[in-house]
């Protein structure tokens, strides 16, 4: 008899099956590691005595003398457990049910002792400052753990928002880098391991001495290698390596900022090898890398087009040293972009040049490995004529006895992006030798990198934690704005991702919701409208917009969520700024010849096309191909914006009514109800303020109409729908999302709910106490899981579509009912909302305590608890943990940290409105006590929060004091004299 086993419905895992085989031996609290010894399943090779689950057994297997001893007795039949103790190791063996404990040799115990001892250190650790520090030796959590990323800085330059360079680096300084948009400097790899964004020879060299190699950077497992460790800071990453010859190596990788006259995008990574030996060296040093392709896409269907259109080209002195080495592309349309590396050998005040180089990777590993290549030790000088992209160069470099050698290698692109002047071959000259001119100086690098550490600490200003948690605090001040400023000019096709689809999506203006406070504390204001307007622009002249975009839009108004986001960003950065003269600025329009017409006027057309025209049969908005939630294609014959607009005028000019909406039977999104209802709310402020009464009065009796809708036809008994649904005519199916859909396939749960249905009804201020109290109910018994609250509770669309959520993930995966912890979020926020509103204190307590929960569990350091199991990354957040198993998953490019920084703002009481700001914190119960530093950019706050045990909200006995006078109320004036002042709050 055939039997299927399939790995989410293993009925004991290894672990289990070790506490049955040891009974005496292991606890049901031990900690244990194992592996079956064989595919019967009948035995294991198992590890207790651990701190956290980490893959011990594993390890051991790779040492041989361990290896030979425990295949030896798994042969035998037997099967073993490896206890850790604090001063050594014992080993039992069982068969059957005799067990008995082994007589080790010295060495072997040595083995397993010395293997196991250090196993709570293989994740590494943060330090004080949140730098991850990493052992290259040690085994990885998980694809995204031991990952960096760094970009450069174009602010103040044109088109910051897609020519900002950025990559990502992992422990060994591989991966990828990227210039504008989705052009790709250096390759990334298209790979089924996620561990290989990018290709492996990236940012890698080799030492070699006396014609052997004595060195390679991407193996820290090589004999001559005594230690080596990575350090992932903010926007930078070093990497140290001592030897056993006598050297320490060092690495510094970061991107350059902009400089005028210098390349769109400059990658630096820089060597310094020091000679501790006691001895004169004469190392050769080979650098490689493996440039991107100019038209990726080609590879789906021709790789050899993509190769037999591309050459080596270099550039040399006088004297025959390379000063770079590049890919010469054919067609002229791939002139606008050109890519290089310069590699600098400095000897004291003195550059030389590499003397050597290949352009032939084949030629270069021959029949070896990129560890050990053939053609190391003399490359060919060939120029090649195919690609792929790959480069090595070569130099000397003697260093005396106690002698420092840097080497600094650049690597970058020239492109026509932005510059008017830009000229193929002229252009591309002159820029790289601007760039060796200005980086051939003295301290000129070190400048560069400073001036990216003084940017980073002005914009993580705007606030700065000091509270009883050390890691928050570290954490808060330094990577969580790290990332969300990365996210603000990047899609979340990068990283570990390698989508090729995805570009810069609408929706992504979200990271500008959290960004632009920093930016504003900065004084770059001015930088915020830059990036606003370059997202008004992809919205057409109809109200829809571009679903994503790099320089020219694409999917126009197949996704019903997109522009109503651009409106939220608008009212955030006015009540910032106060600048409501932004709202009568120009902005191209999507889909013209240039026309143009003011943000104000923008704002009117997509609350129009959302209000008026793209709506249901109940009067709210359509869903379209999507909302939000990518996969909640419930209409699978959905429209794009440009088709839709067609249709709709050929109607009215055939019904003579322009106030008719679209007339179709499809599905209308609840979500993109309450993005409106919101968006009108915001809009009718905005007009308020900019004196449109007329406007403003529109937009507040649309406001009060749309929720009367909501209500009449959302809400079904204790929560909202998700999605009404309009094209069954026998009314078989009418709704998604509630009490009675249809669609649940958990017999205990009456139906299919969505956590951003309770999400938005209360950040959209629709939902009543009543309402809350009962959806928080249904979030807790359908969507709470030990890892977090699902997306959404177990469900089948499959009578209604097949290109839903539920036919592409296994339960507990993304958007099939796993932990999307950006829309975990988006309910934290609305939970501290809720906290702040409702009128019953034991409602408002148990919002607040369920939202500190939740963001307990989304904080990435706590990975380091047990990293093995929740993986993830310890620095940044990733997007998604599996509900079942609690795995962090990427991508780590990820609304989750935006909305962290959002919904922390909302904890820590700040709100930024005309009148000044609204101070209304709402700290954990047992916090008695919160500070922290507000910078305006016109001023300095001073926040001191004080309250006792339990939870506690602003009351009328509340006590708020500015700069020690007591104020009537919890609004702040917002200042603008410079100066620091005081705010004390007694809850």
């Amino acid at each position: 008899m055939v039997k299927e086993i399939v790995s989410r419905k293993v009925a004991i895992t290894p672990a289990d099956l070790t506490k049955s085989l040891f009974p005496n031996q292991v606890s049901s609290q031990d900690v244990i590691d194992a592996v079956f010894s064989d595919s019967s399943y009948k035995g294991v090779i198992a590890v207790s005595g651990l701190k956290f689950k980490a893959p011990a057994v594993i390890e051991i297997l790779k040492k041989q003398d361990a290896a030979e001893y425990l295949n030896q007795l798994v042969e035998k039949g037997y099967s073993v457990l490896i206890q850790l103790k604090p001063d050594g190791i014992s080993l039992y063996q069982a068969m059957g049910n005799e067990i008995s404990e082994a007589v080790l040799p010295q060495n072997l115990q040595q083995t397993l002792y010395e293997t196991l001892k250090d196993a709570d250190k293989w994740a590494g650790y943060l330090n004080e400052e949140g730098e991850h520090v990493i052992d290259l030796r040690s085994p990885a959590p998980g694809p995204h753990f031991y990952v960096n990323l760094l970009m450069g800085n174009r602010v103040g330059f044109p088109s910051a928002l897609q020519t900002t360079p950025k990559s990502v680096v992992d422990r060994f300084g591989g991966g990828s880098f990227r210039s504008h948009a989705a052009s790709q400097v250096l390759a990334t790899r298209w790979d089924m391991r996620q561990e290989e964004n990018g290709f492996p020879a990236n940012r890698q060299f080799y030492l070699a001495e006396n014609n052997q190699k004595i060195f390679y950077s991407a193996e820290p497992a090589h004999p001559n290698i005594l230690e080596a460790k990575c350090i992932h800071s903010r926007n930078h990453t070093r990497i140290i390596y001592k030897t056993k010859c006598g050297l320490e190596i060092r690495r510094l990788i970061f991107i350059l900022p902009q400089y005028n006259g210098l390349p769109l995008a400059t990658e630096v990574q820089r060597i310094e090898i020091v000679n501790h030996s006691g001895r004169d060296r004469n190392l050769r040093l080979v650098y490689t890398g493996m440039f991107g392709n100019f038209n990726p896409m080609g590879q789906w269907e021709d790789v050899l087009y993509t190769n037999v259109i591309m050459q080596g080209r270099v550039l040399r002195n006088e004297d025959g040293s390379i000063i770079a080495i590049g890919p010469d592309y054919y067609p002229p349309y791939t002139h606008s972009d050109q890519r290089y590396h310069v590699m600098m050998v400095r000897n004291g005040n003195s550059i030389s040049y590499p003397t050597e180089f290949c352009t032939d990777y084949n030629e270069f590993v021959g029949v070896g490995s990129l560890n050990d290549p053939q053609g190391l030790m003399r490359l060919s000088n060939r120029l090649h004529r195919k690609g792929p992209g790959f480069f090595a160069v070569a130099a000397t470099v003697s260093l005396g006895k106690g002698e420092t050698r840097v080497v600094d290698n650049f690597t970058g692109m020239v492109s026509d992006k932005t510059n008017p002047e830009y000229n193929y071959h002229d252009t591309y000259v002159s820029e790289i030798k601007a760039l060796c001119d200005t980086f051939s100086a003295p301290g000129a690098l070190e400048e560069a990198f400073d001036k990216n550490m003084k940017f980073l600490d002005e914009y993580s200003s705007f606030i700065q934690l000091q509270s009883s948690n050390e890691l928050m605090n570290t954490y808060f001040n330094k990577n969580l704005p790290f990332q969300v400023l990365y996210q603000t000019f990047v899609s979340r096709s990068f990283c570990q991702t390698q989508k090729g689809y995805r570009e810069i999506g609408f929706r992504e203006i979200q990271d500008i919701f959290a960004s632009m406070y920093y930016f504003v504390a900065m004084g770059l204001s001015d930088f915020v409208k830059q990036l606003l307007k370059e997202w008004c622009s992809m919205v057409f002249e109809f109200g829809y917009a571009y679903h994503n975009f790099f320089w020219v839009g694409k999917e126009p108004g197949k996704w019903s969520d997109d522009a109503l986001w651009f409106i939220q960003a608008v009212y955030r950065y006015i009540n910032l700024t106060g600048d409501i003269g932004f709202l009568d600025e120009t902005c191209t329009i999507a889909g013209t010849d240039g026309k143009v017409r003011p943000i104000y006027e923008t704002i009117k057309a997509i609350i129009h096309y959302s209000l008026r025209i793209s709506i249901g049969k109940h009067g709210l908005p359509l869903i379209d191909r999507a909302d939000w939630n990518d996969t909640l294609q419930v209409d699978p014959d959905a429209i794009d914006g440009i088709t839709k607009e067609k249709l709709y005028k050929e109607q009215i000019a055939k019904s003579g009514n322009p106030d008719e909406p679209f007339k179709s039977d499809f599905s209308e999104s609840v979500m993109n109800a309450f993005l409106l209802k919101l968006a009108l709310d915001e809009a009718a402020i905005l007009a308020g303020v900019k004196g449109d009464a007329e406007t403003k009065s529109y937009f507040e009796n649309s406001s009060q109409e749309l929720a009367g809708k909501i209500q009449t036809h959302a809400w079904k008994e204790n929560y909202f729908a998700r999605v009404l649904i309009n094209r069954y005519p026998d009314g078989k199916y009418t709704y998604l999302g509630a009490k009675g859909d249809g669609f649940s396939i958990d017999p205990n749960i009456d139906g299919v709910y969505f956590l951003n249905s309770f999400s938005w009804s209360i950040l959209s201020d629709t939902a009543t106490d009543e309402q809350i109290g009962l959806m928080l109910d249904v979030v807790d018994k359908t969507l709470k899981t030990p890892y977090g609250l699902k997306l959404v509770s177990p469900s089948d669309l499959g009578p209604i579509t097949n290109i839903s959520a539920t036919d592409h993930y296994f339960p507990g995966d993304r958007e099939n009912g796993g932990v999307f912890k950006h829309a975990c979020m988006m309910a934290t926020s609305a939970m501290f909302k809720a906290a702040k509103r409702v009128k019953d204190p034991a409602l408002a307590q148990r919002l607040a305590e369920e939202a500190w929960w939740m963001i307990d569990i989304t904080v990435p350091f706590r990975t380091m608890k047990s990293p093995f199991e929740i993986c993830g990354n310890p620095r940044f957040c990733t997007q998604y943990n599996n509900s079942e198993t609690g795995e962090n998953i990427g991508p780590m490019l990820s609304g989750t940290s935006t909305w962290l920084i959002l919904t922390l703002m909302s904890a820590f009481g700040i709100e930024y409105t005309s009148q000044g700001i609204l101070f209304e914190p709402i700290l954990r119960p047992e916090e008695e006590e919160l500070r922290y530093t507000l910078n305006t950019g016109r001023a300095r706050y001073h926040v001191a929060i004080r309250k006792g045990t339990g939870f506690k909200r602003i009351s009328g006995s509340s006590v708020i004091e500015f700069d020690g006078q007591k104020l009537p109320s919890n609004m702040v004036p917002l200042m603008t004299d410079g100066k620091d002042h005081t705010v004390s709050i007694i809850l």
